[in-house]
């Protein structure tokens, strides 16, 4: 992969606090939309071997889409990633950890390791780093990314689509960067709070005329 851009830019997740946040579940086809389960998310500081680290927390149900835990944890001063442990159905599917250069990876009753670029995030971090990024209209970067459950390296481009009012909890609404997101040829959109670096929606196409999307209600 090409050098990347974010090697020039210092991300720091410094500016994040503790949170604990609810979204609903909706798909959306050619309009209609039917709500179809919800996530939690959990964010808190931790220490992982005398390192300061975010750790993630992410809850999925639905009896669509399946029910799914993601653990993501990175370091907070760079956002260098530690670790990602994902479960489907409550059996642990894959857990990745991270070290210098490279990453060891387990799927199941599989275990590889897959060397690294120097400079990589892990690709299910991205979300959190979107909220520390100077966001702003022209605002573009561009990085490596790795995606434990794919094995693969993905490469990442976010750009600042324009700025929506938008709502962030009951009768409160608010500004936010809506920030195109392409993880490699797939692209997802994110509304990004700037004043209290919160991830408000989140929209991806699935489908031709099928749309997922999570968003407080």
């Amino acid at each position: 992969m090409e050098k990347s851009i974010a090697q020039s830019m210092k991300i720091s997740a410094e500016a994040l606090v503790e949170t604990e946040d609810v979204k609903d579940i909706f798909l959306i086809e050619n309009g209609k939309e039917k709500k179809v389960g919800s996530t939690t998310e959990k964010v808190k500081f931790v220490r992982i071997n005398g390192r300061e680290a975010i750790e993630r927390v992410q809850t999925l149900n639905s009896g669509i889409i399946g029910n799914r835990k993601s653990i993501t944890v990175m370091e907070k001063a760079t956002c260098k990633p530690i670790s990602f442990t994902d479960y489907v159905n409550g059996s642990q599917l894959v857990k990745a950890e991270y070290s210098d250069g490279e990453v060891h990876i387990a799927i199941k009753d599989n275990e590889k390791t897959i060397k690294l670029n120097e400079y990589y995030v892990d690709t299910f971090s991205v979300e959190l780093i979107l909220r520390v990024l100077p966001l702003k209209p022209g605002f573009s970067l561009q990085m490596n990314g790795f995606n434990a459950i794919l094995e693969s390296e993905v490469d990442i481009h976010i750009q600042v689509v324009e700025e929506e009012y938008i709502k962030r909890g009951f009768e409160e609404f608010v500004d936010a960067w809506k920030v195109k997101t392409y993880f490699g040829e797939i692209f997802q959109y994110y509304w990004i709070d700037p004043v209290n670096k919160e991830l408000l929606k989140q929209s991806s196409q699935i489908g031709d005329g099928l749309i997922l999307e999570f968003r407080r209600e």
